[in-house]
Formats: structure tokens, C-alpha cells, sequence
């Protein structure tokens, strides 16, 4: 396989195609923080008709609801938010995930998807993920979301595994936000 130094990662499928796979990290303090700052993305994708698939680590719902009850925004793209699985994701039950991960990406379709958790947990759903994302073509954004208070000494060891961060104001190139990150190196 090729290795690409581009900032999105591009290769082939097994139909001669090609994917792509956008790579993004997020960090948050709360649940609650989470929540506010993945919303408007996920807002965003579902209004583009991106499939949204989640991997949490813990339930989000009560936040999800407290979060949409204070918002002005229309029945349809609250039930649309709502719809989405803010439930945790058990990696107990690793051959459902498993599963279920080798499905949404057969599916062949634009699709985001967000883990949160610890970062042992999130490296685990990335590694279940990594076995099936060559096998068909899609268009991938993965956004890894990292609970700052569970660790600080790595943070650039994971912006480094990052092109993109996530905050509350959108999605943005990790160069924008930080200065100095292996992956600016690279790009530069």
C-alpha cells in the first residue's frame, strides 16, 4: 500500500475504487461538553445526508435531551438528532460491534463515525474499524472524542494520529488550532 503524506487519507478498495477517510479528534471535560460539541456537526452531516454511527463509550441520552430542549429548531431535525444512537456501545459484546462495524461500512455510503470514551476504547472500535474500511468505498470522517480528564501527558501523541480537530465551532485542520504537531511537520 501507498503512504500517502496528504492531510486526508486516500486508497484503494477491493472494486478498484478509491476511499477516503478523514481522520478528527476531539477533546472534552463532561459529558455534557461532548454533547454541545459534536451537536452542531452532527446537525450539519444529517442535514447533508451523512450516516451518522456512533461507538460511546457511555450513555449520552440525558444530555442529548437537555441539550435539544433548550434549542429552537424544527420537530423533524430534532427527531432526525434524536435518532441517532446516543446510547454506550458495550465492546463486551465484541462480535455485535464487530458486526456492526463491518455493516455500516459495506453499506457503501458518506458516513461519520464518532467514538468517544476512554482512549483505550477508542483505540479498540478504531482497530475493529481499520479490519473492514479497505473493503469497500466509502467517504469516512472518523471522529475520535477523548475525555481530557482521563489523561494529559499524550495529547499531541493523539493530535499527531489526527488530521482534524473538532470543537465547537466546527471541524478545522489541527494546524489552525496548534502550532508544531508531527502531521504539521509532514504537511509542510
Amino acid at each position: 500500500m501507498v503512504k500517502f503524506t496528504s492531510r486526508e487519507n486516500l486508497g484503494k478498495c477491493e472494486n478498484g475504487g478509491f476511499f477516503s477517510m478523514k481522520k478528527v479528534c476531539g477533546f472534552y471535560v463532561s459529558s455534557m461538553h461532548l454533547v454541545t460539541m459534536i451537536l452542531p456537526n452532527i446537525r450539519e452531516e444529517i442535514n447533508e445526508g451523512t450516516k451518522i454511527e456512533t461507538f460511546f463509550e457511555y450513555n449520552l441520552n440525558e444530555n442529548i435531551n437537555k441539550v435539544l430542549s433548550n434549542l429552537i429548531i424544527n420537530n423533524e431535525e430534532k427527531q432526525n438528532i434524536l435518532n441517532v444512537n446516543w446510547k454506550s456501545t458495550k465492546i463486551k459484546k465484541y462480535f455485535n460491534l464487530e458486526k456492526n462495524l463491518k455493516n455500516i461500512i459495506e453499506k457503501n455510503e458518506k458516513i461519520n463515525l464518532i467514538v468517544s470514551g476512554s482512549e483505550k476504547y477508542i483505540k479498540e472500535v478504531n482497530q475493529m474499524f481499520n479490519k473492514y474500511k479497505d473493503k469497500k468505498c466509502n467517504n469516512i470522517t472518523v471522529i475520535n472524542c477523548y475525555e481530557v480528564t482521563a489523561f494529559n501527558d499524550n495529547v499531541r501523541e493523539i493530535l499527531d494520529l489526527h488530521e482534524y480537530i473538532i470543537n465547537t465551532s466546527g471541524v478545522h485542520r489541527i494546524e489552525e488550532i496548534f502550532e508544531e504537531t508531527e502531521n504539521s511537520k509532514i504537511a509542510n
